[in-house]
């Protein structure tokens, strides 16, 4: 097969096993993307023709090989979402390099952490600006063959690590979609999810098989999502958090239906009823379903209308097992451990129970380790529990765990939720919609409300972490993705980033966590012996991990103590070995002292006020004023409702007052708490009147920098945890029985106005 490009290196030979099919067959993505035949003016990635791409992805093989890159050596590739990254991973094969695909937010000590285990020296950073290889060459694995995927993948354990997936493998799930139907010529698949994940690659393969037309937006860019479709995408490929963010959109309601889309794909979780019926009532499409895993890509994938997590049947020239707890193949209707039998004849055991009906429909009841056998050894879904349970009022987010020992026959569950009112879904009230809902041996043993949950880049909710002291205490990331000391390289906004670490670090000394920190212990464990408050110490352990403070990397720590924070105020440009440094505490310590006392206070007692700064004292954290624009953002969204008579502006965190002649409210502030009570604002609503919300956002709760760190921890110090982020608050909002309309965003998002109704 011809595959020459111009300014494309040669390609080295491939080390597998030839086919009969081999002279049709691209040995790798490279291939599949610049064989002959598809058309060269049509658009292939994004907005560039196909000739665009391969011109461009021939100029950067020549760049990477002149800089010295091999076949077989590992190159990290980090960048967000678009042509860039694709034209990235095409180049690096088409040199014979394996890409150690990364995810655009993986923070530096993830980052070095895959890179060392993969033997990976060089990093290729992608984006708007030109494509650049940093770091030092690397060895080639002589045992990895050339074009090599190396995906990063959660496990079992909820820890990254590196799964290797050689480039036949990659080719192969490419043909499975092509011929399944799913991914075929003149397609354009829209890709809103995390292109290093496993189920975006295998689709994004498909797309390069099938030599349709590939256009990756910025994970959970809504407004992207829906300006594509409106352009004429025939494929929407997402996850169900996604599906239910997306069909909660009234624009892409209201522009409905979409004569393009001919299918929307859902995988990497379970799929409703509820969430498949409401797609095909708003948007005229249902949900089809898709099931795999990192190491062999897709192997299932249903229509729409199944049951609630069924995932349909084998993808083409995949075999499916179901074995029994002695390995005992089961034949025809039955229950089991799922393995599949891959092209190549390989044999992967998923560790995933499933069942199948009469029809050859899979369903997949959870992990083996979270379908639990209980009461008469009858298998329990943790996922069909999970889908329960949000449809629960005032339930923003939920997962569900097994409990006890793996091979205990009667293992217990515990459902963790995130209230959007703590009266509409407290404990008790959740209890009894599962009663309400599900058999008594599905009911879970415990109820715990959170703040938040963890949940991978594609909406899995992750294991209960193990946190210790970060390698470099009071560290923060630079403009270049860099680990850098928060003391040099002063700046206007540098006290921001020191004064939260610092109340955070002493919060955690003056609860006596530090010598358990450095060997690295889960939340339960550290609130167990003095019976802290749990879910207020997992938000303060949450904010230290981002703050760059501690660490739940397996890797033991090697630097310094608490102790080693920056002290609060001190922003000069420091050397380690400046004797000129001030002895005294610098303005602000001492405030910051007071501040972390109270923190620790809080989590120990639950409610402690926040005094004002006494005489002279300065005051770490400083409250920012809501701007004039959001003032502007308000006024627009209430032009925008059409809101007839007067609109009262109230604070979030007050009682409703009684029902009044009102056309709509607006609640400026207190949002985070500390009790949500969003669903008694939903129940004084008249059905179509508006709902105005305007507060401060942080962008990323996981990654906190600069003035984010400084309102995260002013909110945790006055017990404010709840809805930090836009998302949080959309969800929130719809789990009080609430539509969301619009959202207007002030300052690069870090204040918003959201626009919600009572639906008619």
């Amino acid at each position: 097969m011809s595959t020459e490009t111009p300014g494309a290196p040669e390609r080295p030979e491939s080390s597998g096993q030839e086919r009969p099919d081999d002279p049709v067959r691209p040995r790798d993505l490279w291939e599949a993307f610049s064989r002959p035949g598809p058309d060269p003016d049509a658009p292939a990635l994004g907005d560039r023709t196909r000739a665009e791409a391969l011109a461009r992805i021939g100029e950067l093989a020549g760049s990477l090989r002149r800089s010295g890159v091999r076949p077989g050596e590992a190159v990290a590739l980090h960048g967000p979402n678009g042509p860039e990254w694709v034209e990235g991973l095409l180049a690096l094969t088409a040199v014979g390099a394996c890409p150690l695909l990364l995810s655009a937010d993986s923070p530096p000590a993830e980052t070095r952490r895959l890179s060392r285990a993969v033997g990976a020296e060089r990093r290729l950073v992608t984006g708007p600006r030109p494509a650049r290889i940093e770091g030092a060459p690397g060895r080639p694995d002589g045992d990895r063959e050339p074009a090599t995927l190396l995906l990063a993948s959660s496990g079992s354990t909820g820890l990254p690590k590196s799964v290797a997936r050689g480039p036949r493998s990659v080719v192969d799930e490419g043909f499975r979609y092509h011929r399944a139907g799913l991914a075929v010529p003149g397609d354009r698949v829209l890709l809103p999810l995390p292109l290093s994940h496993a189920y975006a690659l295998g689709w994004l393969a498909g797309v390069l098989v099938a030599g349709a037309h590939v256009d990756a937006v910025p994970p959970h860019a809504v407004g992207a999502v829906h300006t594509r479709l409106r352009e004429g995408a025939t494929v929407l490929v997402t996850v169900p958090g996604l599906a239910r963010l997306l069909v909660r959109r009234r624009a892409l309601a209201e522009d409905a239906p979409y004569p393009a889309l001919r299918r929307v794909m859902a995988g990497a979780g379970y799929v409703d009823a509820a969430l498949d019926e409401r797609w095909r009532e708003t948007l005229g499409v249902g949900v089809s379903r898709n099931y795999g895993s990192t190491e062999t890509g897709a192997v299932l994938w249903g229509e729409p209308g199944l049951p609630a997590g069924a995932v349909g049947h084998p993808m083409p020239g995949v075999r499916v097992l179901l074995t029994g707890p002695g390995g005992e193949v089961q034949v025809g209707p039955g229950q089991g451990e799922l393995s599949v039998v891959l092209e190549d004849g390989s044999v992967h055991h998923l560790h995933d129970l499933a069942e199948r009906d009469a029809d050859g429909v899979h369903r997949v009841l959870g992990r083996a380790r979270s379908g639990v056998v209980r009461r008469g050894a009858r298998w329990v879904s943790t996922l069909e529990i999970e889908s329960v349970l949000r449809a629960a009022p005032g339930v923003a987010d939920v997962a569900v765990t097994a409990t006890g020992p793996d091979d205990s026959d009667d293992q217990g569950l515990t459902a963790v939720y995130v209230p959007a009112d703590t009266a509409l879904a407290a404990p008790e009230r959740v209890r009894a919609h599962a009663r309400a809902h599900l058999a008594p041996y599905k009911v879970p043993d415990g109820f715990r409300p959170r703040y938040r949950l963890r949940r991978s880049a594609v909406g899995k909710a992750t294991a209960d972490p193990v946190y210790r002291l970060a390698p470099r205490p009071g560290t923060r990331r630079d403009l270049d993705g860099a680990s850098a000391p928060t003391r040099v390289a002063a700046s206007a906004v540098q006290p921001l980033a020191v004064a939260p670490v610092r109340i955070v670090a002493d919060a955690l000394r003056e609860l006596g966590l530090e010598s358990a920190l450095v060997k690295g212990a889960g939340a339960v464990d550290l609130a167990g012996p003095d019976g802290l408050h749990t879910d207020l110490l997992i938000s303060l352990l949450d904010t230290a991990c981002a703050l760059g403070l501690l660490t739940t990397a397996p890797e033991p720590d090697t630097g310094p103590q608490l102790d080693a924070v920056p002290d609060a105020g001190d922003v000069r440009g420091v050397d380690p070995n400046d004797t000129s440094v001030p002895s005294r505490p610098p303005p602000g310590r001492e405030a910051a002292s007071v501040a972390g006392r109270l923190l620790a206070s809080r989590v120990r007692h639950g409610v402690v006020e926040l005094p004002p700064p006494g005489p002279g004292s300065a005051d770490p954290l400083v409250t920012t004023a809501p701007p004039p624009a959001l003032r502007t953002a308000i006024e627009e969204s209430l032009a925008a409702c059409d809101v007839p008579g007067r609109v009262p502006e109230l604070r979030a965190d007050t009682s409703p007052p009684p029902p009044g002649p009102y056309g709509g409210y607006v609640l400026l502030g207190g949002l985070h708490g500390p009790e949500p009570r969003l669903g008694a604002w939903a129940e004084l609503l008249r059905p179509g009147q508006p709902l105005l919300l305007a507060d401060a956002f942080v962008g990323d709760p996981w990654t906190l920098d600069g003035e984010d760190g400084a309102r995260a921890v002013r909110w945790l110090v006055e017990g404010r945890p709840y809805c930090w982020t836009v998302a949080e608050l959309h969800s929130a909002l719809t789990a009080s029985g609430l539509q969301v309309e619009d959202t207007r965003t002030v300052e690069g998002g870090r204040w918003a106005v959201v626009t919600a109704r009572r639906p008619s």
